[in-house]
Parts: structure tokens; C-alpha cells; sequence
């Protein structure tokens, strides 16, 4: 019975392989890193959700504060009200590292960035699997004597490698 290497049927080399097995590792790293960095932005957000109340509330209180003085009859206890609302308002700027409210009406309005890291690593990662699958499924299928959830690499310049592909990770039995 002739077999697939007698009739000169060839899988890709043990380099191909293993570049290729490289590839897909590390794609999936710098997907896990960039969603791990992703969901530290997305508690960065959040905090930054209370930090803005603090502000937003007291900007309001100024702003109140402001109204209250232009229509009261009692100016002295509205001018003191006012006071009290902007230095309020000034310790919960500087609280948060902004040294007046238009400073941080300029950093809040700023354009933000998005996940660029996220999406480069979900393309490598779907181009680097999409490459493997190819290199899979152009392999060809093993012999009746090979195991058969093995593939088989035959290259005349090396020996004869069969990679476990049946567990989470791929490992070399012969």
C-alpha cells in the first residue's frame, strides 16, 4: 500500500509549524494583555464617573450660589453662600488635579482615543488562528498506521515529527 509520502504528498515543515505556532501564541497574549488593559480603562472610567459628579456638583452649587446672590434681597448671607460654594468648588478640582474648572472642561471635552491596542490585537489574533486553521487543514490527513488526531510532518531533510494537536496545548510525541 503506498502511503501519502510515497506519492510525495508533503504537510508543511517542522519550522512552519512551529512559526506558525509562535504566531498564534503570541497574537493570543497580546489579546489577552490588550482586553486585560481594556477592563483596567473600563474601572478607570468609572472612577472617573464619581470624580466628575464631585466636580459637576460642585460647579452646580457655584452656579446656585451665583443665582441666588443676583436675585436675594439679603446679599451679605449670598455673598457668603458663594464663597463657600467656590471653595468647595476649588478643593474638589485640586482634589482631582485640576488647577480651575476650565482645566477640567478642557481635559473632560478632549477627544478620546479609542482601543486602537484592542483592535490591532483581535485582528493578529484572528489573522494569526485564520492562518493555522489554513495550515491545519492543507496538512495532509495521516495514514492508517499514524494516530489519528496526530498530524503528520514529513520532511526528507529531518525526521519524521508528530505533533499532539488534541489537547489545549500542542506537544511533540515522536
Amino acid at each position: 500500500m503506498m502511503t501519502q509520502a510515497d506519492l510525495g504528498v508533503r504537510g508543511p515543515s517542522d519550522r512552519e509549524v512551529v512559526s506558525h505556532l509562535q504566531r498564534l501564541a503570541s497574537a493570543r497574549a497580546h489579546l489577552l494583555h490588550a482586553e486585560q488593559a481594556t477592563d483596567d480603562a473600563a474601572r478607570q472610567r468609572r472612577h472617573d464617573q464619581i470624580r466628575i459628579a464631585g466636580i459637576e456638583d460642585a460647579h452646580a452649587n457655584v452656579l446656585w450660589a451665583q443665582a441666588q446672590l443676583l436675585t436675594s434681597t439679603r446679599t451679605g448671607r449670598a455673598q457668603r453662600s458663594l464663597e463657600s460654594a467656590v471653595e468647595a468648588e476649588r478643593r474638589a478640582l485640586r482634589r482631582h488635579g485640576h488647577g480651575s474648572f476650565a482645566s477640567y472642561l478642557d481635559q473632560r471635552t478632549s477627544t478620546p482615543t479609542t482601543d486602537i491596542a484592542l483592535e490591532l490585537a483581535r485582528s493578529e489574533f484572528t489573522a494569526a488562528q485564520a492562518e493555522w486553521e489554513a495550515l491545519t487543514a492543507a496538512a495532509p490527513a495521516p495514514a492508517d498506521d499514524e494516530p489519528a488526531q496526530a498530524h503528520v510532518v514529513r520532511d526528507e531533510a529531518s525526521a519524521t515529527v508528530v505533533i499532539d494537536l488534541t489537547g489545549a496545548n500542542p506537544r511533540r510525541i515522536a
